[in-house]
Protein backbone atom coordinates (compact mmCIF):
# COMPACT_ATOMS: atom_id res chain seq x y z
CA UNK A 1 0.00 0.00 0.00
CA UNK A 2 1.09 3.56 -0.71
CA UNK A 3 -0.04 6.38 1.53
CA UNK A 4 -0.67 9.90 0.23
CA UNK A 5 -1.10 13.04 2.29
CA UNK A 6 -3.98 15.18 1.13
CA UNK A 7 -1.83 17.96 -0.31
CA UNK A 8 -0.09 15.35 -2.46
CA UNK A 9 -3.32 14.38 -4.22
CA UNK A 10 -3.54 17.00 -6.94
CA UNK A 11 -6.58 15.47 -8.63
CA UNK A 12 -8.93 15.30 -5.64
CA UNK A 13 -12.15 17.29 -5.81
CA UNK A 14 -13.95 18.77 -2.81
CA UNK A 15 -17.67 19.48 -3.06
CA UNK A 16 -19.02 21.99 -0.58
CA UNK A 17 -17.99 25.17 1.16
CA UNK A 18 -14.34 24.93 2.10
CA UNK A 19 -11.02 26.73 2.28
CA UNK A 20 -9.31 27.42 -1.07
CA UNK A 21 -7.84 24.16 -2.39
CA UNK A 22 -9.75 22.12 0.19
CA UNK A 23 -6.76 21.39 2.45
CA UNK A 24 -6.87 22.97 5.91
CA UNK A 25 -3.88 24.35 7.83
CA UNK A 26 -3.28 21.00 9.57
CA UNK A 27 -3.00 19.21 6.21
CA UNK A 28 -6.36 17.47 6.39
CA UNK A 29 -9.45 17.79 4.24
CA UNK A 30 -12.33 18.70 6.51
CA UNK A 31 -15.95 18.38 5.45
CA UNK A 32 -18.09 21.04 7.11
CA UNK A 33 -21.68 21.11 5.84
CA UNK A 34 -24.17 18.27 5.31
CA UNK A 35 -23.79 16.84 1.82
CA UNK A 36 -20.23 18.07 1.37
CA UNK A 37 -17.90 15.51 -0.18
CA UNK A 38 -14.39 14.46 -1.09
CA UNK A 39 -14.19 12.86 -4.55
CA UNK A 40 -11.26 10.74 -5.70
CA UNK A 41 -10.92 9.33 -9.20
CA UNK A 42 -8.63 6.29 -9.18
CA UNK A 43 -7.35 3.31 -11.09
CA UNK A 44 -6.70 0.99 -8.17
CA UNK A 45 -7.68 -2.29 -6.56
CA UNK A 46 -7.94 -0.85 -3.07
CA UNK A 47 -8.74 2.58 -1.63
CA UNK A 48 -8.38 3.39 2.07
CA UNK A 49 -8.59 6.67 3.97
CA UNK A 50 -7.47 7.80 7.40
CA UNK A 51 -10.57 9.38 8.94
CA UNK A 52 -11.19 10.91 12.34
CA UNK A 53 -13.81 13.07 14.00
CA UNK A 54 -14.47 14.96 17.17
CA UNK A 55 -17.67 16.11 18.82
CA UNK A 56 -19.19 16.85 22.20
CA UNK A 57 -22.42 14.86 21.98
CA UNK A 58 -23.74 14.37 18.42
CA UNK A 59 -21.58 11.90 16.50
CA UNK A 60 -20.82 12.57 12.85
CA UNK A 61 -22.10 10.18 10.19
CA UNK A 62 -20.68 9.80 6.71
CA UNK A 63 -21.43 7.83 3.59
CA UNK A 64 -19.16 6.20 1.00
CA UNK A 65 -20.10 6.03 -2.67
CA UNK A 66 -18.49 4.26 -5.61
CA UNK A 67 -19.42 5.83 -8.94
CA UNK A 68 -22.29 7.72 -7.38
CA UNK A 69 -23.92 4.81 -5.54
CA UNK A 70 -23.76 4.35 -1.79
CA UNK A 71 -21.95 1.26 -0.53
CA UNK A 72 -21.47 2.17 3.14
CA UNK A 73 -22.70 4.47 5.90
CA UNK A 74 -21.27 4.73 9.41
CA UNK A 75 -20.41 7.03 12.30
CA UNK A 76 -16.91 8.43 11.91
CA UNK A 77 -14.43 7.18 14.52
CA UNK A 78 -13.00 9.65 17.00
CA UNK A 79 -9.47 8.26 16.79
CA UNK A 80 -7.65 8.43 13.41
CA UNK A 81 -8.53 5.15 11.71
CA UNK A 82 -7.60 3.64 8.37
CA UNK A 83 -10.92 2.70 6.77
CA UNK A 84 -11.47 0.66 3.63
CA UNK A 85 -13.51 2.61 1.07
CA UNK A 86 -13.31 0.09 -1.78
CA UNK A 87 -11.67 -3.30 -2.34
CA UNK A 88 -11.00 -5.65 -5.26
CA UNK A 89 -11.84 -3.05 -7.89
CA UNK A 90 -10.80 -3.54 -11.51
CA UNK A 91 -7.48 -1.63 -11.63
CA UNK A 92 -7.90 -0.90 -15.35
CA UNK A 93 -11.18 0.93 -14.80
CA UNK A 94 -11.51 4.51 -13.58
CA UNK A 95 -13.66 4.61 -10.46
CA UNK A 96 -14.87 7.61 -8.50
CA UNK A 97 -14.77 7.12 -4.74
CA UNK A 98 -16.65 9.69 -2.66
CA UNK A 99 -16.83 10.38 1.05
CA UNK A 100 -19.92 12.44 1.93
CA UNK A 101 -20.78 14.06 5.25
CA UNK A 102 -24.28 13.04 6.33
CA UNK A 103 -24.33 15.27 9.42
CA UNK A 104 -24.79 19.02 9.51
CA UNK A 105 -22.38 21.21 11.55
CA UNK A 106 -23.57 21.59 15.12
CA UNK A 107 -23.61 25.20 16.38
CA UNK A 108 -22.28 25.40 19.91
CA UNK A 109 -20.22 22.22 19.65
CA UNK A 110 -16.68 23.61 19.67
CA UNK A 111 -15.25 20.14 19.00
CA UNK A 112 -17.29 19.28 15.90
CA UNK A 113 -14.97 18.21 13.07
CA UNK A 114 -14.60 15.54 10.40
CA UNK A 115 -11.09 15.06 9.03
CA UNK A 116 -9.63 13.01 6.20
CA UNK A 117 -5.87 13.05 6.76
CA UNK A 118 -4.56 10.72 4.06
CA UNK A 119 -5.56 8.23 1.37
CA UNK A 120 -3.89 4.91 0.61
CA UNK A 121 -3.95 2.92 -2.64
CA UNK A 122 -2.52 -0.48 -3.48
CA UNK A 123 1.08 -0.36 -4.71
CA UNK A 124 0.05 -0.13 -8.38
CA UNK A 125 -2.88 2.21 -7.84
CA UNK A 126 -2.91 5.74 -9.24
CA UNK A 127 -5.04 8.85 -8.98
CA UNK A 128 -6.45 10.19 -12.24
CA UNK A 129 -7.95 13.55 -13.12
CA UNK A 130 -11.76 13.61 -12.88
CA UNK A 131 -13.83 14.83 -15.79
CA UNK A 132 -14.92 18.44 -15.21
CA UNK A 133 -18.54 18.93 -14.25
CA UNK A 134 -20.73 20.99 -16.56
CA UNK A 135 -21.92 23.66 -14.08
CA UNK A 136 -21.90 24.87 -10.48
CA UNK A 137 -24.90 24.96 -8.14
CA UNK A 138 -25.41 26.19 -4.59
CA UNK A 139 -28.15 25.21 -2.12
CA UNK A 140 -29.33 27.27 0.85
CA UNK A 141 -31.72 25.64 3.27
CA UNK A 142 -32.70 24.17 6.62
CA UNK A 143 -33.30 20.67 8.00
CA UNK A 144 -34.67 19.47 4.66
CA UNK A 145 -31.41 20.40 2.90
CA UNK A 146 -29.48 18.85 5.81
CA UNK A 147 -31.25 15.54 5.15
CA UNK A 148 -33.08 15.31 8.47
CA UNK A 149 -35.48 12.37 8.37
CA UNK A 150 -33.87 10.46 5.50
CA UNK A 151 -32.99 7.56 7.79
CA UNK A 152 -35.04 5.67 10.32
CA UNK A 153 -38.66 4.56 10.68
CA UNK A 154 -41.36 7.18 10.14
CA UNK A 155 -42.25 7.13 13.84
CA UNK A 156 -38.70 7.88 15.02
CA UNK A 157 -38.81 11.31 16.70
CA UNK A 158 -35.53 11.59 18.62
CA UNK A 159 -33.37 14.48 17.40
CA UNK A 160 -30.18 12.49 16.79
CA UNK A 161 -27.68 12.55 13.96
CA UNK A 162 -28.21 9.00 12.72
CA UNK A 163 -31.54 10.18 11.25
CA UNK A 164 -29.73 12.78 9.08
CA UNK A 165 -28.59 11.75 5.58
CA UNK A 166 -27.09 14.78 3.88
CA UNK A 167 -25.85 12.51 1.09
CA UNK A 168 -29.37 11.59 -0.05
CA UNK A 169 -31.13 14.95 -0.20
CA UNK A 170 -32.86 16.62 -3.12
CA UNK A 171 -29.82 18.91 -3.24
CA UNK A 172 -27.22 16.20 -3.87
CA UNK A 173 -29.60 14.42 -6.25
CA UNK A 174 -30.14 17.65 -8.20
CA UNK A 175 -26.41 18.26 -8.47
CA UNK A 176 -25.79 14.74 -9.76
CA UNK A 177 -28.59 14.98 -12.32
CA UNK A 178 -27.18 18.27 -13.62
CA UNK A 179 -23.59 16.96 -13.59
CA UNK A 180 -22.73 19.87 -11.32
CA UNK A 181 -20.19 20.85 -8.73
CA UNK A 182 -22.15 21.78 -5.62
CA UNK A 183 -22.02 23.45 -2.26
CA UNK A 184 -24.65 24.00 0.39
CA UNK A 185 -25.35 25.78 3.64
CA UNK A 186 -28.17 24.49 5.85
CA UNK A 187 -29.14 24.15 9.51
CA UNK A 188 -32.02 22.28 11.07
CA UNK A 189 -34.55 24.67 12.61
CA UNK A 190 -33.07 27.80 11.02
CA UNK A 191 -34.69 30.31 8.70
CA UNK A 192 -34.47 33.60 6.84
CA UNK A 193 -35.33 35.92 9.76
CA UNK A 194 -35.67 33.51 12.71
CA UNK A 195 -35.74 29.87 13.61
CA UNK A 196 -38.61 27.49 14.33
CA UNK A 197 -38.91 28.94 17.87
CA UNK A 198 -38.60 32.58 16.79
CA UNK A 199 -34.90 32.87 17.74
CA UNK A 200 -33.47 35.67 15.58
CA UNK A 201 -29.95 34.23 15.94
CA UNK A 202 -31.00 31.13 14.00
CA UNK A 203 -30.70 32.80 10.61
CA UNK A 204 -28.79 31.31 7.68
CA UNK A 205 -28.01 34.72 6.11
CA UNK A 206 -25.83 35.59 9.14
CA UNK A 207 -23.25 33.04 7.97
CA UNK A 208 -23.63 33.13 4.20
CA UNK A 209 -20.29 34.83 3.52
CA UNK A 210 -18.25 32.50 5.75
CA UNK A 211 -16.92 29.01 5.10
CA UNK A 212 -18.79 27.54 8.09
CA UNK A 213 -19.13 30.28 10.65
CA UNK A 214 -21.58 28.34 12.85
CA UNK A 215 -18.49 26.47 14.09
CA UNK A 216 -16.71 29.12 16.14
CA UNK A 217 -14.40 27.21 18.48
CA UNK A 218 -10.69 28.01 18.47
CA UNK A 219 -9.65 24.79 16.70
CA UNK A 220 -12.53 25.20 14.24
CA UNK A 221 -11.49 28.75 13.44
CA UNK A 222 -7.92 27.55 12.93
CA UNK A 223 -9.21 25.19 10.22
CA UNK A 224 -10.85 28.13 8.43
CA UNK A 225 -14.50 27.92 9.46
CA UNK A 226 -14.86 31.66 10.06
CA UNK A 227 -12.84 32.68 7.00
CA UNK A 228 -14.56 34.65 4.28
CA UNK A 229 -15.71 32.14 1.66
CA UNK A 230 -14.06 32.35 -1.75
CA UNK A 231 -17.04 32.11 -4.07
CA UNK A 232 -14.61 31.73 -7.00
CA UNK A 233 -16.79 33.67 -9.41
CA UNK A 234 -20.02 32.23 -8.07
CA UNK A 235 -22.38 29.49 -9.14
CA UNK A 236 -24.46 29.07 -12.28
CA UNK A 237 -27.54 28.33 -10.16
CA UNK A 238 -28.51 29.09 -6.57
CA UNK A 239 -31.44 27.17 -5.11
CA UNK A 240 -33.00 28.33 -1.84
CA UNK A 241 -35.30 26.05 0.14
CA UNK A 242 -35.59 28.34 3.13
CA UNK A 243 -38.65 29.59 4.99
CA UNK A 244 -40.20 26.54 6.66
CA UNK A 245 -38.94 27.56 10.10
CA UNK A 246 -39.90 31.21 9.59
CA UNK A 247 -43.41 29.88 9.08
CA UNK A 248 -43.25 28.00 12.38
CA UNK A 249 -41.75 30.93 14.28
CA UNK A 250 -43.97 33.60 12.74
CA UNK A 251 -46.38 33.63 15.69
CA UNK A 252 -43.58 34.67 18.04
CA UNK A 253 -43.05 37.91 16.09
CA UNK A 254 -46.63 38.51 14.96
CA UNK A 255 -47.94 41.83 16.30
CA UNK A 256 -51.50 40.78 15.60
CA UNK A 257 -51.51 42.19 12.08
CA UNK A 258 -50.38 38.97 10.40
CA UNK A 259 -48.58 39.26 7.08
CA UNK A 260 -49.34 43.00 6.95
CA UNK A 261 -47.66 43.62 10.30
CA UNK A 262 -44.08 43.92 11.50
CA UNK A 263 -43.23 40.23 11.08
CA UNK A 264 -44.44 40.16 7.49
CA UNK A 265 -42.61 43.37 6.65
CA UNK A 266 -39.40 42.00 8.20
CA UNK A 267 -39.58 38.81 6.16
CA UNK A 268 -40.17 40.61 2.86
CA UNK A 269 -37.33 43.03 3.62
CA UNK A 270 -34.87 40.25 4.47
CA UNK A 271 -35.79 38.25 1.36
CA UNK A 272 -34.90 41.30 -0.72
CA UNK A 273 -31.69 42.04 1.17
CA UNK A 274 -30.52 38.42 1.06
CA UNK A 275 -31.20 38.14 -2.66
CA UNK A 276 -28.97 41.16 -3.17
CA UNK A 277 -26.21 39.52 -1.15
CA UNK A 278 -26.54 36.29 -3.11
CA UNK A 279 -26.41 38.21 -6.39
CA UNK A 280 -23.30 40.09 -5.28
CA UNK A 281 -21.46 36.79 -4.82
CA UNK A 282 -23.04 34.96 -7.78
CA UNK A 283 -23.20 37.53 -10.60
CA UNK A 284 -24.19 35.09 -13.36
CA UNK A 285 -26.46 32.79 -11.38
CA UNK A 286 -30.09 32.00 -12.00
CA UNK A 287 -31.57 32.17 -8.48
CA UNK A 288 -34.53 29.93 -7.66
CA UNK A 289 -36.41 30.23 -4.35
CA UNK A 290 -38.39 27.07 -3.62
CA UNK A 291 -40.79 25.92 -0.91
CA UNK A 292 -43.47 23.32 -0.34
CA UNK A 293 -41.86 19.99 0.61
CA UNK A 294 -43.54 20.64 3.95
CA UNK A 295 -46.87 22.45 3.70
CA UNK A 296 -46.73 26.14 4.67
CA UNK A 297 -49.55 28.63 5.16
CA UNK A 298 -47.91 32.04 5.75
CA UNK A 299 -44.40 32.42 4.38
CA UNK A 300 -44.73 31.48 0.67
CA UNK A 301 -46.74 34.61 -0.14
CA UNK A 302 -44.16 36.74 1.69
CA UNK A 303 -41.26 35.12 -0.15
CA UNK A 304 -43.05 35.65 -3.46
CA UNK A 305 -43.69 39.30 -2.59
CA UNK A 306 -40.06 39.81 -1.61
CA UNK A 307 -38.80 38.21 -4.82
CA UNK A 308 -41.09 40.29 -7.01
CA UNK A 309 -40.21 43.53 -5.21
CA UNK A 310 -36.49 42.72 -5.44
CA UNK A 311 -36.77 42.09 -9.18
CA UNK A 312 -38.71 45.31 -9.73
CA UNK A 313 -36.41 47.46 -7.61
CA UNK A 314 -33.09 45.97 -8.79
CA UNK A 315 -33.88 45.19 -12.42
CA UNK A 316 -32.52 41.68 -11.79
CA UNK A 317 -34.80 39.37 -13.75
CA UNK A 318 -32.86 36.11 -13.25
CA UNK A 319 -34.69 35.29 -10.01
CA UNK A 320 -37.54 32.78 -9.89
CA UNK A 321 -39.91 31.06 -7.48
CA UNK A 322 -40.87 27.40 -7.59
CA UNK A 323 -43.36 25.47 -5.49
CA UNK A 324 -42.41 21.84 -4.81
CA UNK A 325 -44.74 18.93 -4.09
CA UNK A 326 -45.42 18.26 -0.40
CA UNK A 327 -45.21 15.15 1.72
CA UNK A 328 -49.00 15.32 2.08
CA UNK A 329 -49.46 14.77 -1.65
CA UNK A 330 -46.66 12.27 -2.23
CA UNK A 331 -46.05 10.04 0.78
CA UNK A 332 -48.58 7.21 0.88
CA UNK A 333 -46.75 4.35 2.63
CA UNK A 334 -43.93 3.88 5.12
CA UNK A 335 -41.35 3.38 2.35
CA UNK A 336 -42.16 6.88 1.09
CA UNK A 337 -41.93 8.60 4.45
CA UNK A 338 -39.12 10.17 6.41
CA UNK A 339 -38.57 10.09 10.15
CA UNK A 340 -39.21 13.00 12.51
CA UNK A 341 -42.10 14.26 10.38
CA UNK A 342 -39.70 15.30 7.64
CA UNK A 343 -39.81 14.61 3.90
CA UNK A 344 -38.93 11.08 2.89
CA UNK A 345 -37.12 9.63 -0.11
CA UNK A 346 -39.93 10.08 -2.63
CA UNK A 347 -40.45 13.76 -1.75
CA UNK A 348 -36.73 14.48 -2.12
CA UNK A 349 -36.62 12.59 -5.41
CA UNK A 350 -39.62 14.47 -6.79
CA UNK A 351 -38.18 17.79 -5.62
CA UNK A 352 -34.88 17.10 -7.36
CA UNK A 353 -36.60 16.20 -10.62
CA UNK A 354 -38.81 19.29 -10.48
CA UNK A 355 -35.83 21.57 -9.87
CA UNK A 356 -33.83 19.93 -12.66
CA UNK A 357 -36.74 20.23 -15.10
CA UNK A 358 -37.21 23.88 -14.13
CA UNK A 359 -33.51 24.68 -14.61
CA UNK A 360 -33.40 22.92 -17.96
CA UNK A 361 -36.43 24.94 -19.00
CA UNK A 362 -34.53 28.16 -18.29
CA UNK A 363 -31.70 27.31 -20.68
Amino acid sequence: MKNYLMNEIKTMRVQGRNVPGGVCADGSVQLFWAGSALELCVKAREVWAEISSDYDFHEIWLAVEVNGYQIARFAAPKEPSLICLAHNLDPEKENTISILKDTQPMPGDNKHSLKISSVSLDDNGVFVAPKPHSCKIEFIGDSITSGEGLAGKPDEMDWITQWFCGSKTYAVQTAKMLDADWMSISESGWGICWGWDGDVNSRIPLYYKQVCGVLGGDAQKASGTCNVLDFAGGSDYVVLNLGTNDNLGFKVHDDGKGTEGAAGIALVSEVKRFLGEIRQNNPRAKIIWTWGMLSLDIVPALIFKGVEEYKSESGDKAVYTLELESIDALEKCDEDKGSRGHPGPITHKKAAQRIVDFIRGLN
